[in-house]
């Protein structure tokens, strides 16, 4: 079964949610299935909001009116990412058209998609939008940041403390959109987890806390039904506005048992 909930909000500055999100659930053959993704709209491009709710649509659709057929025909883990990534850069075609008279969309986007009938997890990334795995002593970060801090995190040219104060930090160095017709996506297929929490938020939701903070609050032990993980996701949030932070807002979390 699973536990899960969400929360967002436009921060203190902005007067625009650009962020979107979404958690879908469906059961195949006895099975339960879970489809959950947030997504970023580039707030220095336009019309941020209309490109993540664009994807979001249209994921949904994906897991609504595809995934099922692929079920039912026998496709396995390593197709259904196939189907996904036809998916995803369809979108980035249909984006990237409505971006006239100049006006560039873009958005982020990671997502996490659990069957119990396949016995699979499967993580889609691309952005600075991150996914975290939560056990009870540590947070764990699974994606890795397309973003101009995030690259130089892993070349070892500055360190995540110090990433946090960085004044780049917003500057992404892929996403869904943004005029680039050739888009590479993370995955990340595994064995789902009943032992962690995970966790999918916006940059503007980490930027002023740290992983100990979260870990301590969004711990499976701790947030261990859907009523709890809104309460430490809202928490968590009311940090954030109490250090400043100026952007959007947004988090899911879902934790699984077998």
């Amino acid at each position: 079964m699973f536990e899960y909930s969400y929360a967002t909000t436009e921060g203190a500055v902005r007067k625009v949610n650009q962020d979107a999100l979404m958690i879908k659930t469906a059961r195949y053959k006895g099975r339960e299935i879970l489809f959950a993704a947030v997504c970023d709209g580039i707030g220095g491009l336009a019309d941020g909001e209309k490109a993540s709710s664009c994807v979001i649509g249209s994921v949904s659709d994906w897991f609504e009116n595809v995934y099922p057929s692929l079920l039912r025909s026998g496709s396995g883990a390593l197709d259904i990412r196939s189907s996904l990534d036809r998916r995803l850069h369809s979108i980035n075609n249909d984006i990237n058209k409505e971006s006239v008279n100049g006006k560039v969309m873009g958005t982020t986007f990671t997502s996490l998609l659990i069957d119990t009938y396949l016995d699979t997890a499967m993580i889609a990334h691309v952005g600075d939008t991150r996914l975290y795995k939560i056990y009870d002593h540590t947070a764990e970060v699974v994606t890795m940041d397309h973003s101009v801090v995030g690259e130089e995190i892993r070349r070892g040219i500055i360190t995540e403390e110090s990433a946090r104060f960085d004044k780049r930090q917003n500057q992404i160095t892929n996403c869904i959109g943004a005029g680039a017709r050739d888009r590479m996506y993370d995955y990340m297929l595994h064995k789902p987890e009943t032992e962690c929490v995970y966790l999918i938020c916006s940059d503007g939701f980490r930027r002023q806390i740290t992983k100990e903070e979260i870990c301590g609050i969004m711990s499976p032990s701790r947030a261990d039904d859907s009523e709890k993980m809104k309460a430490g996701l809202e928490y968590l949030m009311r940090l954030d506005i109490e250090r400043s932070e100026e952007d959007n807002i947004t988090a899911l979390a879902v934790k699984y048992s077998d």
